[in-house]
């Protein structure tokens, strides 16, 4: 089968850009011509797939992603399948990395504006119920936001298991992993490390994470920020809070496996995740986790005991604090025995491969 994908943005330590990868070189291992094409590509194209650049120029982002989609046009007709990894007119599948606009601006006088108008148009051409797309959905909470605004037809949908990498299964040789890394970066065995994780620092909570270590109010412990993003207003807050000297951004970064076993708890207190990778990944690896329900995955959490939840409408600081005391007072082995038997029960690894599956047809698989 010739797949095409399109994208307009790659950048290298992006979710959905690692999922799109993933993809492409599992439909290429199975013997399926695939081309990528995209607006805008940093790093090196996974081997075995095409790669064509579609750069366009516009005022806005919303204006380059529209002018994007018209260009693409010239092309679907030389494949058998479209898969969109943006919302877009004209795809075979969508894969909904993305949570429902609808649903997020539907009383918001922002879904006025003329960038979200586009998007949601962009939104509509995808999931309203006359659209033949099909959708290769990874959050149970969003597809019904999806079905619920657009009525999309159940049928449609490609429910999808998380996709989560084994090279973040605690191994058994953890304690010295965690002992060297923690070595590397001048830790001592002792020194309470937060992680945050993810690009997209405002929707992703960076300053609800900064203002728990301020209230947490634990002269040694050190915040490691991995992700890009400005970091301008972040860098004033935690000069503000006091922690600035407690607080370590350090981009984005390959060694995330080696981050999790180091670091004693994961801070993701989200304002909206369509799904939150990272907290299955932190949970295989043994690391706690404090996050809140505005998260698809979050359930997951709580269905491991590896970590603590948070109702979105009660996140204080006086709650991030309480909880981020309660998992730092349990002792560091008990949570990575349970790290352990989640990654040995969960059906948590496989979204990729089903993915493809959905894709090619299961003849074709």
């Amino acid at each position: 089968m010739d797949i095409a994908f399109a994208l307009f943005r790659y950048f290298p330590y992006g979710g959905l850009q690692r999922d799109m990868k993933a993809m492409a070189e599992a439909a290429a291992a199975r013997g399926h011509r695939l081309t990528i094409y995209t607006r805008e590509w940093q790093g090196e194209p996974p081997e075995g797939v095409g790669f064509h650049s579609l750069p366009v120029r516009a005022l806005t982002n919303h204006g380059r992603d529209a002018l994007f989609a018209q260009r693409l046009r010239d092309y679907v007709h030389e494949h058998d399948v479209l898969v969109g990894f943006n919302k877009m007119p004209g795809l075979d599948f969508y894969y909904a990395a993305d949570g429902c606009l609808a649903a997020r601006y539907e009383r918001h006088p922002a879904r006025w504006l003329p960038r979200y108008r586009a998007r949601l148009r962009q939104e509509a051409a995808v999931f309203a119920a006359g659209s033949p797309t099909r959708i290769l959905s990874i959050s149970p909470p969003q597809k019904q936001l999806y079905r619920l605004h657009y009525d999309t037809p159940e049928s449609r949908f490609c429910d999808l298991p998380p996709g989560i990498r084994r090279d973040r299964i605690v191994p058994p040789d953890y304690g010295e992993y965690r002992a060297q890394h923690r070595q590397d970066w001048a830790l001592e065995p002792d020194t309470p490390v937060l992680l945050f994780v993810g690009s997209g620092f405002r929707t992703k909570g960076l300053d609800r994470a900064l203002r728990a270590l301020a209230a947490l109010g634990h002269a040694r412990a050190q915040l490691f920020v991995i992700g890009r993003d400005k970091l301008g207003p972040y860098r004033r807050l935690a000069d503000k809070l006091g922690v600035a000297h407690q607080v370590h951004f350090l981009g984005g970064r390959d060694d995330i496996p080696q981050w999790l076993w180091a670091a004693d708890v994961l801070l993701h207190p989200a304002y909206a995740e369509n799904t939150g990778t990272v907290l299955l990944e932190a949970a295989v690896a043994g690391l706690p986790v404090l996050t809140t329900d505005a998260c698809g995955y979050a359930f997951w959490v709580r269905q491991a005991h590896m970590g603590t939840v948070i109702a979105a409408d009660m996140v204080t600081d006086d709650a991030l604090k309480q909880a981020l005391v309660q998992i730092l007072g349990v002792d560091r082995e008990y949570w990575v025995e349970q790290g352990r038997t989640f990654a040995q029960t969960a059906d948590i690894f496989d979204l990729v491969e089903h993915a493809v599956d959905c894709i090619v047809g299961q003849e074709g698989a």
